[in-house]
């Protein structure tokens, strides 16, 4: 869910052209963290992978309290506690082979590339929580309602950051992830609390 960048200090000269070059800034982030991947083509991707899903996941948790339950807490064990061993041992199982994940911040198709991402992240956080808080079911669509407690030297000095967001999921008749959309304010979550560049997005979040 989360993939921390390094950064470099940064010297304005005004409020205008800071709070200009802070969004070119978190622009170029933004395309950075998603593998060269701009905003835009994410949508593109996501919409793409709820076309393709369509007629592929499993329609059935409405009636199958059970099963859903059973299929949620596999990706809560999966988020519970992120370890390079625990992403290595649980992604297979949890994501299906051509599974989607669209963070906000990337987007990556494939169980083994998954994978890679998820241990990239934990090269950059020494600890990544996710607590499922609900769940919801829209036909073939489970939404779950969490909160995230990543504790990273390049975030917030290395001090807990705790952010909110929803995840959409889509699974595959063995329960395993199909579609992964995270709907979260990653300007919040991540950026604000990024050195140097966080009181620069701090201001242009919060100026008139």
């Amino acid at each position: 869910m989360l993939q921390m960048l390094r950064t470099s200090p940064v010297s304005l000269t005004s409020a205008p052209v800071g709070r200009a070059l802070a969004l070119c800034v978190l622009a170029a982030l933004l395309v950075a963290c998603g593998g060269g991947i701009p905003a835009a083509e994410l949508d593109r991707s996501y919409e793409r992978v709820m076309a393709e899903t369509e007629d592929l996941a499993y329609a059935g948790f409405a009636d199958s309290p059970e099963r859903l339950e059973a299929a949620v807490s596999r990706v809560q064990r999966y988020f519970a506690d992120v370890t390079p061993e625990s992403v290595r041992e649980l992604t297979a199982e949890t994501y299906a082979p051509d599974g989607y994940l669209n963070d906000t911040l990337a987007a990556i198709r494939g169980a083994d590339r998954i994978e890679a991402y998820f241990l990239g992240t934990m090269e950059r956080a020494d600890v990544v929580r996710v607590e499922f808080l609900g769940t919801a079911v829209d036909g073939i669509d489970v939404y779950v309602r969490w909160r995230m407690h990543v504790e990273a030297s390049a975030l917030a000095g290395g001090d807990p950051v705790v952010t909110y967001g929803l995840s959409q999921f889509r699974f595959d008749d063995e329960d395993r992830l199909l579609l992964h959309k995270d709907f979260w304010d990653s300007g919040g979550g991540f950026f604000e609390h990024l050195p140097v560049i966080g009181r620069f997005v701090r201001g242009v979040r919060h100026s008139p």
